[in-house]
Formats: structure tokens, C-alpha cells, sequence
């Protein structure tokens, strides 16, 4: 079967119940989802919500496009051109949201300089650096969706790269 690479815009608070409808397709899907912790009447809850709220990571068939199409739980499908960037971008976060429990979603910025952490857990991520303080702020960016994730790290940790 040719399956093609599609982002899916799904409607608000349904990633996880598309998630469901992709695994009875058999269909690849991905959801990058963060843990947060908050309190609800003096416990602390723990929940995983999406990185991206409203946008699933998939590989479909036309056909099996049309069927989560007809579940009409999707907004829009988009098509992704680059898959390997995609694909590349993606396993950033993944390994981002396994080692900074600090990260936080934000939107993506153009100023600043393209840099590659050198040590510490993250050694070998790419992304652009704001300065904040002491600290830096790396945004690694989904350049698909327009969106980014954002974490702190020391100055030193980060080589500049052309």
C-alpha cells in the first residue's frame, strides 16, 4: 500500500481518541505528549497532554485518509513534502521531552543563532537559541505546524553552527 506522510488537524481535546482510530486502521501514528503535574483540591494530579494540541503525526493510505476523514473528528489533513525533516524534527522532541521535564511549548522565532547542544543529556540536538539571563532558551522547532518547544540550558552546553 502507499501510504504518504500527513499531518492530521483533529478538533479540540480528540488526539487521543483519533490516536484510537488510527491503531484499528493499523496505521503508523504518532502523538508527542508531555506530563503535567498540577494540584486539584491539595493532590497533585498527573496528566499527558499533547505537545501540539490538535495536530496528530501519521502515515496513510488515500483510502484510509478518506475513512478518518469520514470519523469527522478531523479539521484538515496536511500533506508533508519533507518527511525526513519531519520525521528528524520529531524524534528531537521526543528525546526533549524524555530529558527536560522543564520544556514547555512556544512559538517558534526566527532571531537568534542555529546551534547544536555539545554536552549533557541533549548532546547532538539542533535548534535555535534565544538569550534569557544566565541561561539559554532552545527552541526546537516542527516546522510543518509552525510550532516549537522551548527549554532551558546553560550557554556553555551549545556550539554555534553555520
Amino acid at each position: 500500500m502507499g501510504r504518504s506522510w500527513y499531518v492530521l488537524h483533529v478538533k479540540p481535546r480528540t488526539e487521543k481518541k483519533v490516536m484510537l482510530y488510527l491503531a484499528r486502521y493499523g496505521c503508523f501514528r504518532y502523538l508527542p505528549l508531555l506530563v503535567k503535574i498540577r494540584k486539584v483540591q491539595r493532590r497533585k494530579v498527573r496528566s499527558e497532554v499533547p505537545v501540539f494540541p490538535g495536530y496528530v503525526f501519521t502515515r496513510l493510505s488515500p483510502e484510509e485518509r478518506v475513512e478518518m476523514l469520514k470519523t469527522n473528528l478531523l479539521v484538515g489533513t496536511i500533506f508533508v513534502t519533507r518527511p525526513r525533516e519531519m520525521i528528524h524534527q520529531l524524534r528531537q522532541i521526543e528525546h526533549a521531552t524524555k530529558v527536560a521535564p522543564n520544556m514547555r511549548r512556544v512559538n517558534p522565532f526566527k532571531a537568534g543563532d542555529y546551534v547544536r547542544v555539545t554536552l549533557g543529556p541533549m548532546r547532538g540536538m539542533q535548534g535555535y537559541v534565544k538569550r534569557d539571563g544566565p541561561n539559554a532558551t532552545i527552541c526546537l522547532n516542527v516546522e510543518i505546524l509552525g510550532a516549537a518547544v522551548e527549554l532551558s540550558i546553560s550557554p556553555d552546553e551549545v556550539e554555534k553552527i553555520d
